[in-house]
């Protein structure tokens, strides 16, 4: 029995392990883009892809209406309130 080599698995058109693990294309984690000037292209150092928790403790009032204006706009709470979070502080 003759050894195997890699070469011995390309010429027989089979591919070997090693070269299946190799030549796996990996997806690129998708980024949120900015909005940058026009020929410009936007930085991937400085374009967030994490989230950080915050934890909030509010009145149970208040959490009901912002279930309800939430509800109503057809988005979640987390989404709403960072949405409100953006307006209040102008998107900086």
């Amino acid at each position: 029995m003759a050894k195997k080599t890699f070469s011995d698995s390309i010429r027989s058109e089979e591919i070997s392990p090693a070269m299946q693990f190799i030549s796996q294309k990996k997806e690129q984690p998708t980024a949120k883009t900015t909005d940058a000037p026009e020929g410009y292209r936007a930085n991937p150092l400085y374009i967030e892809v994490k989230s950080r928790r915050m934890q909030l403790l509010v009145q149970p009032s208040l959490y009901e209406k912002v279930k309800a204006a939430a509800e109503a706009e057809g988005i979640s709470i987390n989404e709403y309130v960072h949405k409100a979070l953006e307006d209040k502080t102008g998107g900086q």
